[in-house]
C-alpha cells in the first residue's frame, strides 16, 4: 500500500499546484481515508517529501513547497500544545488538595 500511494503522488501530484485532497486520493486508490492518512504520515516519517497544505497532498518539488509543508506541521504541533496546556490546566484546577492524616 505504501508503495502504491508513494508512486501515485510522485507521478500525478508533483508540486503544490497539483495537490490532491485526502478524500479524492482515498477514492482513486480505493482505500479507507484514515488508513490513507496513516500511511502518508508513515511515508513522511520515513523521509519521503510529501507535503500537505489546505489544497491537499503533493510531492514537494522546491524549497517554497517544503517551507509550506513544514509550516503546516508546526501549526499542528502548536495547536496540540495548546490543547495539552488546556487539559493540564483544567485538570490541575479541579484537583482538591488531599488532607493529611498525619
Amino acid at each position: 500500500m505504501e508503495e502504491q500511494i508513494l508512486k501515485y503522488i510522485k507521478r500525478w501530484h508533483k508540486g503544490r499546484q497539483r495537490a490532491i485532497t485526502y478524500k479524492e486520493l482515498a477514492k482513486v486508490l480505493r482505500i479507507n481515508e484514515r488508513e490513507l492518512r496513516n500511511v502518508i504520515a508513515l511515508l513522511v516519517t520515513k523521509g519521503e517529501p510529501i507535503g500537505a497544505s489546505q489544497e491537499g497532498y503533493f510531492w514537494i518539488t522546491c524549497d517554497g513547497e517544503y517551507q509550506i509543508a513544514r509550516a503546516e506541521i508546526i501549526s499542528r504541533i502548536d495547536k496540540l500544545r495548546q490543547r495539552l496546556n488546556g487539559l493540564e490546566k483544567g485538570w490541575e484546577e479541579r484537583q482538591v488538595p488531599q488532607k493529611s492524616l498525619f
